[in-house]
């Protein structure tokens, strides 16, 4: 060690002994204490940027929702859904409320064409995927049995008993209702019942000039037929019993 060189402040001298013996100069306390600061700083700006590097490696898990009840057979494009209860998983940035809504939308569509950027990947009967561009999406699977005639969801609303024939294609509005089979469901804040459901609709089939009465209207993507005054209290919807 050369001369004049400060010392360690494990190697400072005892109390009384000459530091020219040493060959160093003692080191101030000052300097010492700045010196111990910055060791400190150093070692805790570390020990964070290591922390932060394992939040951002570890990825964000999806989470599972509560089930949701698919109340007959159903079908969205390409995708099957037998009537029973399903396991929702929803991807990090989607919430389990804003996906049950999403899914219900979906088996409410009467042409089973999803919203951009929406799209289903069909993965086997009861499974598939929903996909929404760049943001978060969510898939379902079938957990067991359930549905069936007369059902209710609290998202989907009442499925009425049986079903409703029509006898031959008709334009009701600017939706065509083909020859066959459909179900008729009560929207969970509607006031009609299924019987008066299934009046109106025979009703609607059979205006002339495919005009609906005043003052019904009628929401195409969904065939929901409704007052503008009470749009909510006074509707019910129309889809085909072996869905889109």
């Amino acid at each position: 060690m050369s001369a004049g060189a400060p010392c360690h402040p494990a190697s400072d001298p005892p109390r009384g002994w000459p530091t020219a013996l040493l060959g160093c100069r003692p080191m101030s306390s000052a300097r010492t204490y700045r010196m111990r600061i910055v060791t400190a700083f150093l070692l805790a700006l570390a020990a964070a940027l290591a922390a932060l590097a394992l939040t951002a490696a570890a990825p964000a898990s999806a989470a599972t929702c509560p089930s949701f009840e698919v109340l007959h057979n159903d079908r969205i494009g390409p995708a099957s859904f037998p009537a029973g209860s399903y396991e929702m998983t929803v991807e990090p940035g989607l919430s389990c409320k804003a996906a049950s809504q999403w899914f219900a939308r979906f088996l409410e569509d009467y042409d089973g064409v999803l919203p951009k950027p929406w799209r289903i990947v069909a993965e086997g009967s009861g499974i598939a995927s929903f996909v929404n561009g760049s943001a978060a999406g969510f898939t379902v699977s079938r957990a067991g049995g359930g549905g069936g005639e007369g059902g209710g969801n609290n998202v989907l609303g009442k499925l009425c008993p049986g079903s409703f024939t029509v006898n031959a294609g008709s334009q009701v509005g600017s939706l065509f209702f083909p020859k066959g089979q459909y179900l008729l469901y009560i929207p969970a804040r509607s006031g009609i019942s299924c019987r008066r459901a299934s009046v109106l609709f025979t009703r609607f089939l059979a205006a002339p000039g495919a005009t609906l009465p005043f003052p019904w209207r009628l929401k195409n993507q969904t065939a929901t037929f409704y007052k503008p005054a009470h749009p909510e209290r006074s509707a019910f919807r129309i889809e085909p019993i072996s869905g889109a």
